[in-house]
């Protein structure tokens, strides 16, 4: 639906969609040993369903012109169906350090490239908690500082079979906005976009390192004595049981806004009219000045995926992107 208002000063754009990928074409996963890469098959039904809605105003007091618009989208991925005998594919393990879990899943019922792990309740914070504790342990002997793995299953012990989805990686919603002025020969713009309702796995070292190598100053705020962390486990050496088994603990909120980009210009044509130039503009733009949120990586616009172009969110330290400033001149003739 599109609907203009206030002689289309105000334009307003509704979208509902549904969108079925019939027989979609995958690789399963194989283990590196095998060689060569495994053929493509019909994977199986993905359905994308959502509502978009786009606002824009433009208008024009004297010599005075502004505008704005915002947009949101929400979406909702489900695989409907899978052309497996497994009725899922996985990663590989590995992924985030050796010896470690698959990180993701494809499933039906759930979205595509979901994380999938151990649900967690904490961390143990003395011999007390686990003395108490009478939902079963993955760990054979576990230890005030170790994390508390969920029994999701109700059978009172921890195993394999209590993985579930601990993330997703698609937002819930997307919007994006933004401003613009000019008057007299000045003009200024900004935009900006932002995602929520999305998670990320975040893993930034190899695990089977000493325990003092190449950690991120978030590891200051691990346990090391009763009631320091209920987050982060104690801090040992090599894959132990807390951090080989992907859980909880790798999964942070992905929300965020992020300025993009910023522009300030003058047309110098306004102040010098005689000059045979239709436009002598000079300009300044920054681009992704800011970015709002509360995820601790580097950057919460990830779009990696273990190599596979149904996956993202996963973190495992790469570049951000950069902030840049620029200096520009438009002439026409």
């Amino acid at each position: 639906m599109d609907a203009n208002f206030f002689n289309s000063r105000l334009q307003l754009v509704t979208d509902y969609y549904k969108k079925t990928t019939k027989d979609w074409l995958v690789r399963q996963p194989l283990p590196a040993i095998f060689g060569a890469q495994a053929p493509y098959y019909n994977g199986g039904d993905i359905v994308n369903k959502g509502v978009e809605l786009s606002v824009r105003w433009n208008d024009r007091i004297g010599e005075f012109s502004y505008g704005a618009h915002f947009n949101i989208a929400k979406n909702k991925n489900e695989v409907t169906r899978l052309g497996n005998a497994s009725g899922f594919i996985q990663s590989d393990g590995s992924i985030i350090s050796q010896g470690t879990d698959p990180v993701w899943r494809v499933e039906t019922g759930f979205p595509v490239g979901y994380f999938y792990g151990y649900k967690t309740a904490g961390i143990f914070q003395n011999q007390t908690e686990i003395d108490n504790w009478t939902n079963g342990f993955l760990q054979e002997s576990p230890q005030p500082g170790d994390v508390i793995f969920v029994d999701t299953n109700g059978d009172d012990t921890v195993t394999p079979d209590d993985k579930t989805m601990i993330g997703n990686p698609h937002p819930d919603f997307r919007i994006g906005f933004g401003m613009n002025f000019e008057y007299k020969g000045f003009d200024f713009a900004v935009t900006a976009k932002g995602a929520f309702g999305h998670q990320i796995l975040k893993s930034y070292r190899s695990f089977a390192d000493n325990e003092f190598h190449n950690y991120t100053d978030r590891i200051l705020t691990r346990w090391n004595g009763e009631g320091t962390s209920n987050l982060l486990p104690r801090l040992t050496a090599g894959n132990t049981t807390n951090r080989i088994n992907i859980s909880e603990i790798y999964i942070e909120d992905g929300d965020f806004v992020k300025i993009q980009n910023v522009t300030l210009g003058y047309d110098f044509k306004k102040l010098m009219p005689n000059v045979p130039l239709g436009q002598a503009r000079l300009y300044v733009t920054a681009r992704n000045l800011f970015t709002f949120t509360n995820y601790s990586g580097m950057d919460p616009e990830v779009g990696y995926g273990n190599e596979q172009p149904f996956v993202s969110g996963i973190d495992l330290g790469f570049y951000p992107s950069p902030r840049s400033y620029m200096i520009g001149v438009n002439l026409k003739f």
